[in-house]
């Protein structure tokens, strides 16, 4: 076979391995596909604390035919969450992998990365991660400040103190110490809940003027919170109240208060409950507590039920709820006070 032959073939191979070495994948079969995925050790579904620094790196793998593929550029960014990661951009190893490093945003939550290689299949790989809340650094003001109430009354709508982290998320299980002068509250010390929301009911003592309730949190700034309530005197109790049942709530029809729905009678007198024309649920006025009363079974519009009216004898408190869509806490709800 003439020499020149042989110098071509030579040439073409060489000039064939220099293209498929200059693809800038590592690759050199360029009709072959490279495939990213999680690594063994990928660092999917961490749980970490707002702003900080993930334990583990996240960790791709990118092969060829199954072989590993060093030299393969991933791109790594952020999808969900505002976090960031470290570096941006890596290169593959000897063993096809690449990682960064992911610090959490500061919204507590579900947070979400990707990591991403061009033309890659498997391409782009995303992973997840939870953002818990940081330490309780922060109290504050959660809402129902500067309510009216009569002496010897329960104030329409609880006191509410949030407690928060460094970046304004909720932060659960703190203690929050409450106390009043001219009223007396539910609780004296009420544990954060999910929502970072530390909540007590305030009943006015026996004399009209300012009532003062603080709350506070051993640490904490802006502790102590200071509410305050005015007491106003007692005006004579009506004979008479009406609530309004609608889907999914009591309304007073007096002062429109729901949930709970508060309402005031004298003793001897009548509250009537009445279903709106376009309640169409099934409820129940269920008495709950030791000042109890008759109530009414489920009723199902249409058509509009009869009014129901009870009659009450004796001073008290009367708490009431529906039983299919709240409870003696929450939801629909309402309270009758005698007296």
């Amino acid at each position: 076979m003439p020499k020149p032959y042989f110098a071509g073939l030579l040439l073409a191979t060489t000039m064939l391995v220099a293209a498929c070495g200059g693809n800038g994948n590592g690759c050199c079969d360029p009709f072959e596909q490279s495939t990213v995925s999680k690594g063994t050790q990928s660092g999917d579904a961490q749980t970490g604390t707002v702003g900080q620094v993930l334990p583990l790196p996240l960790q791709v793998v990118v092969t060829t035919a199954g072989t590993p593929t060093p030299g393969i550029t991933v791109n790594w960014s952020t999808t969900a969450g505002e976090g960031t990661l470290s570096p941006t951009s890596s290169v593959t190893d000897a063993a096809g992998v690449a990682t960064s490093t992911w610090t959490l945003g500061t919204t507590a939550g579900a947070q979400t990365a990707t990591a991403t290689v061009t033309g890659a299949t498997g391409s782009p790989v995303t992973f997840s991660a939870s953002a818990v809340s940081g330490a309780a650094v922060a109290l504050e003001d959660g809402g129902n400040n500067g309510q009216t109430g009569e002496v010897n009354t329960a104030l329409t709508q609880p006191l509410v103190a949030i407690v928060t982290d460094g970046f304004g998320n909720a932060v659960a299980g703190v203690d929050v110490n409450w106390e009043a002068t001219g009223a007396t509250l539910s609780a004296a010390t009420d544990v954060t809940d999910a929502a970072g929301v530390s909540a007590v009911t305030v009943t006015l003592g026996g004399t009209a003027g300012l009532v003062t309730i603080t709350a506070s949190s051993e640490g904490l700034e802006g502790s102590p919170v200071t509410f305050t309530a005015v007491a106003t005197e007692a005006t004579p109790s009506p004979a008479t109240a009406a609530v309004t049942v609608q889907d999914n709530s009591f309304i007073s029809v007096r002062n429109s208060t729901a949930a709970p729905a508060v309402d005031t009678v004298e003793v001897g007198g009548t509250v009537t409950w009445t279903w709106a024309p376009t309640a169409s649920s099934p409820h129940n006025i269920t008495s709950a507590g030791s000042a109890s009363f008759t109530g009414r079974g489920t009723v199902t519009p249409p058509p509009v039920p009869d009014p129901y009216a009870v009659s009450f004898s004796a001073a008290g408190t009367y708490n009431y709820y529906c039983s299919i869509h709240g409870s003696p806490t929450t939801g629909m709800r309402g309270r009758i006070v005698v007296r």
